[in-house]
């Protein structure tokens, strides 16, 4: 039996844990009972019963009753990989590892995207005293439960449709060593202190452009998502450096009349097809990382966040981004001058207008107003919480919707830099290579996401990547 101070948000309490004559273990918290002391596994069964028909369930349990849940889903043939496990209060846990024995391997995050891999659906167990005595814990761990199933779900469509492209695209991207100079941001630099513009392509963006030109001509320095280029193009701004992680083959658009001069930093993973048709400067800011140790995966759901992390790495002076609206006007989904934007006026047709393009967004299942004339989704969502979470000092410049990060209305005046970041340059790739070819036969390859998602053998897309790589020379 042990005692602890107050738990929840219980006033005066104390939390005692007790054998019955069954040899069933219960909880008191504050004197009520956390669930039922004759006989839990009947309270157990209600619970699970309720949950029914279910097919291939995940069980998210919050509150084990001392081990007596993670009992009952085993003795009904449930495995340990279908059950994660967690308790609204240390003590609680340490109990139930005590009593039942039972260790929930891996984060819930990772758990729930194995899951779903399996074709499995993620279901919420919990016992109506956990509910009741640790109301804000449940609240809290619901609030994090289902962000982290939106993101889970998020990542699992992302990797099945672009796994095997991003490591189609590291294969490519690291040969352009053999035939052209690539490079690296060195391995030791002293950062500028000075601050850095990071430029998105939202609509209003278009709006902040006389605000960037200001600032450029004062010596500030932009770095801009490539999605942006042209919208700053439109006006003569011209970028210190591009950022460009996407995989996918629109960012050929973005890169329309790139200048020479400006420097592009590139994912490895970044669409292999444009990286290799440009003349400009390549440098991979990941290449650090991704070429030693590779997860075949871009870290991030969306450019934007590395454009921040690389400008956090280049300078220790403030940062500030325009155009990171993560939402949707009636202007349309990128600022005017955005090659998205002139494709859609380009192959226009009289049935079918360019307004009718930009507002198309209204018809997504998942597209909800926020305000007057701006709406968002799901996914924009979760890369706003990512942004909050991992830059809370970058400044937002005048957003389209609230953030807890700093807000500004206008930038201030630019410290110059002077300086050169001194690149190394790219020379032996072979060890790179051959960790592709090894990733292959790994049982846990993101290469094969889609294959294990519908039940298809993966070996005639190992055979078709094997030959991918064939042709370089290192390997």
């Amino acid at each position: 039996m042990g005692v602890v101070p107050p738990v929840g948000n219980l006033s005066g309490g104390v939390m005692q844990i007790e054998v019955g004559e069954g040899k069933f273990r219960f909880v008191r918290v504050d004197g009520r009972y956390l669930y039922s002391p004759y006989d839990p596994f009947r309270e157990i069964e209600r619970t699970f019963q309720s949950l029914f028909p279910l097919e291939r369930p995940f069980f998210v349990v919050f509150g084990s009753a001392q081990g007596h849940v993670v009992e009952y889903l085993l003795n009904h043939g449930y495995e340990t990989r279908d059950i994660w496990v967690t308790e609204p209060h240390p003590q609680l846990e340490t109990w139930a590892k005590e009593y039942g024995g039972w260790v929930m391997e891996g984060t819930l995050a990772t758990r729930l995207e194995d899951a779903l891999v399996r074709r499995c659906r993620p279901v919420l167990f919990v016992l109506e005293g956990y509910r009741r005595l640790f109301p804000e814990a449940y609240q809290a761990f619901l609030h994090q439960y289902e962000t982290l199933l939106a993101q889970a779900i998020e990542n699992v469509k992302v990797t099945a449709f672009f796994s095997k492209l991003w490591w189609i695209n590291y294969v490519r991207n690291l040969s352009l060593a053999m035939h052209r100079d690539v490079y690296r941001l060195p391995e030791t630099f002293i950062p500028y202190d000075a601050p850095l513009l990071v430029t998105a392509s939202g609509p209003s963006l278009a709006s902040l452009l006389e605000i960037i030109a200001s600032w450029q001509r004062k010596g500030g320095r932009i770095l801009a998502c490539l999605s942006s280029w042209t919208t700053l193009a439109s006006v003569g701004i011209i970028p210190w450096g591009v950022v460009v992680s996407d995989a996918g083959v629109g960012n050929i658009l973005h890169a329309y009349q790139l200048p020479p001069e400006v420097i592009v930093f590139a994912s490895v993973y970044a669409n292999s097809a444009l990286l290799s048709s440009l003349s400009q400067r390549i440098v991979y800011y990941d290449i650090d990382t991704e070429g030693v140790s590779p997860s075949f995966m871009l870290s991030h759901p969306s450019v934007v966040l590395d454009a921040l992390g690389l400008a956090r790495r280049l300078s220790i002076g403030k940062i500030y981004v325009a155009g990171l609206d993560l939402g949707y006007t009636l202007y349309g989904t990128h600022a005017r001058g955005n090659m998205v934007t002139r494709r859609q006026e380009l192959s226009c047709t009289r049935l079918s207008p360019p307004e009718t393009e930009r507002v198309g967004f209204l018809r997504r299942r998942d597209s909800k107003q926020i305000k007057d004339d701006v709406w968002t989704t799901s996914a924009f969502q979760l890369v706003k919480q990512e942004v909050e979470k991992l830059f809370p000092e970058v400044h937002i410049l005048c957003p389209i919707q609230p953030w807890k990060n700093p807000i500004c209305d206008t930038l201030p005046t630019p410290s110059p830099i002077e300086r050169d970041i001194p690149f190394q340059r790219i020379d032996n790739v072979a060890s790179s290579l051959a960790r592709a070819k090894a990733y292959l036969e790994t049982p846990n390859a993101l290469v094969y996401r889609r294959e294990d998602l519908v039940g298809i053998p993966r070996e005639t897309v190992k055979n078709y990547l094997f030959y991918k790589l064939s042709d370089k020379e290192y390997v």
